[in-house]
């Protein structure tokens, strides 16, 4: 498992996102951030899907792509990160529209 999120954590990397690896943790996690706010971030792990190929799970459980995907999860994970960055550094950072949605993805992580 942890070979996978090694991978992913060199092509995110190279994407320009900095990558934490977590696998002291009952499930072995990688925690990927902007490097200028590292608060704002998204922690991945691997799970069997379908046949028993490796998929990369998000922090809400979403299936990101098969683990041979490393282009199509690089776009998905800076689909998801590059849109609250992107907020959080605008002037209007305080706005409801970002809290809102940074609740609605915490929200999500707790289920």
């Amino acid at each position: 498992m942890s070979a996978h999120l090694d991978a992913l954590a060199d092509a995110l990397a190279f994407a320009g996102w900095t990558c934490v690896p977590r696998y002291d943790e009952a499930t072995p996690l990688l925690r990927v951030f902007s490097p200028s706010l590292p608060m704002i971030g998204e922690s991945i792990s691997v799970k069997a899907g379908v046949g028993g190929v490796p998929w990369f799970i998000s922090s809400t459980g979403d299936p990101l792509r098969p683990c041979h995907d490393l282009r199509g999860t690089c776009v998905e994970v800076s689909a998801r990160l590059a849109p609250l960055v992107v907020d959080a550094r605008s002037p209007r950072s305080g706005s409801r529209r970002w809290r809102d949605r940074l609740f609605v993805l915490t929200r999500r992580r707790d289920r």
